[in-house]
């Protein structure tokens, strides 16, 4: 398993994320006419860190979640439960051994629609997550 299907159904399986966004989590891009609020996560690195002997088992990738709403409240409600269930997890994901999750950015940014009718609030977290690959 990859460590994005393990956040996805760690993430989904957290309740008061999941009254949130129901399972309107999805990688890399919106679905088409995804009605609000949703969350939306993408791989923004991954260095790998290699010794005389190979690649480390040790993967550290950033990954980028963003919480769309119609008002900032909600989005914000959106980001402050994605903290709550990653900022510094430890422990098994999924069979995937998390050492550690770290916050490394926030952004807060207001998008519309291009004739200005519909405001689309975001919240951007970025997280390394430290883990064990298989």
């Amino acid at each position: 398993m990859e460590i994005e299907e393990a956040l996805t159904s760690y993430l989904l399986g957290f309740p008061e994320l999941a009254a949130l966004i129901d399972d309107k989590l999805y990688p890399d891009e919106l679905p088409q006419g995804i009605k609000l609020p949703a969350v939306l996560y993408s791989k923004i690195s991954d260095v790998k860190d290699h010794t005389l002997v190979g690649q480390n088992r040790l993967e550290s990738p950033m990954l980028q979640f963003t919480a769309f709403a119609g008002t900032k409240p909600a989005a914000r409600a959106i980001a402050n439960q994605l903290k709550a269930a990653l900022c510094d997890f430890q422990g098994m994901m999924s069979g995937i051994e998390v050492q550690y999750i770290r916050l490394e950015n926030e952004l807060s940014s207001l998008e519309r629609t291009p004739d200005g009718t519909l405001k689309i609030y975001t919240e951007i977290l970025e997280f390394e997550i430290n883990y064990l690959k298989e």
